[in-house]
């Protein structure tokens, strides 16, 4: 909704992955939100089903059954489908078509994203940017002490990511949990329309399930706040360090490990890849941002 709303985003198309719900939900969504957005003209491309490895993780204790907080029923019939060609080969064609040019922002688990490293490893140093939610460095995680959901979901394809040939920036629970609405933001949002209405229910209902797992201090706002760093990145501040992703444990499999000691001891640094981790957010200046692509009223 943020991108396709805002005046500096040209939105070149969606993929959709399996993770807050089972992958057509998901595609359905996806194409009903654009919908109502103004936007259904987009390219929507269906991705992965499931995990590279392991079984997925069920999130409807968060999403609900519909995958939207159960905000499904304000959304239009889409008039458009997905179209036929895969999301990892649409992705790779997204970024040879406009080398240098096309930003992927990754709101969702990596999964397209490593199979497109799969299918056309070229591709990876034509993008210009990717900005990927997921990840707790700092902080503790969402679906395990150490472990945010998007790379729980799927360690292995977070793994290739990290590890591929782009400019990555990590927006992971160190910044998005202090990025929160509830209540007096989705008041701001129902007084305009139906799409800054939509988005409106879906901050108070997801504000409402985080109050019942015991955190009554607003919804994060996780994936809008990806998408407007893309856009806005001066939004956060970032320490470029090595991160790994643990492939072991009950506890720790997805968690994402910073190396910060290249900070102080640079020579650390030799032969390997870095990413921008966020560290810190303008969450007022945010929120704005946010607000206003959304369509709220002062």
């Amino acid at each position: 909704m943020f991108a396709a709303r805002s005046p500096r985003v040209l939105l070149a198309g969606v993929s959709t992955v399996a993770g807050n719900c089972a992958l057509p939900r998901a595609t359905a969504n996806t194409l009903a939100v654009l919908e109502l957005a103004g936007a259904g003209r987009i390219r929507v491309h269906a991705g992965a089903a499931r995990p590279l490895a392991g079984r997925p993780p069920d999130a409807r204790d968060v999403h609900g059954d519909d995958g939207l907080g159960g905000c499904s029923h304000l959304l239009p019939s889409p008039r458009a489908g997905p179209r036929p060609e895969a999301a990892a080969a649409a992705l790779a064609a997204a970024l040879r078509a406009r080398p240098g040019a096309m930003t992927l922002v990754a709101t969702g688990p990596l999964t397209n994203l490593a199979l497109m490293l799969a299918l056309d490893p070229g591709a990876a140093p034509l993008a210009r940017h990717v900005v990927v939610m997921g990840g707790a460095v700092h902080v503790p995680g969402n679906v395990a002490p150490t472990v945010e959901f998007n790379f729980g979901y799927d360690p292995e394809a977070a793994a290739a990511v990290l590890d591929a040939a782009w400019p990555v920036t990590l927006v992971g629970l160190d910044v998005t949990g202090r990025v929160r609405m509830g209540t007096a933001q989705a008041a701001a949002l129902d007084g305009g329309d139906a799409a800054a209405r939509f988005c409106g229910a879906a901050v108070r209902a997801y504000a409402a399930a985080y109050a019942r797992l015991g955190d009554p201090g607003g919804a994060p706002m996780h994936d809008p706040l990806a998408a407007a760093i893309a856009v806005h990145p001066e939004l956060v501040s970032t320490l470029q360090v090595p991160v790994a992703v643990e492939m072991r444990g009950d506890l720790t499999r997805g968690m994402a490990v910073a190396d910060r000691r290249v900070l102080e001891r640079p020579a650390l640094l030799r032969g390997r890849r870095t990413v921008g981790v966020s560290v810190d957010v303008d969450a007022p200046a945010a929120e704005r941002r946010l607000l206003a692509a959304w369509g709220a009223r002062p």
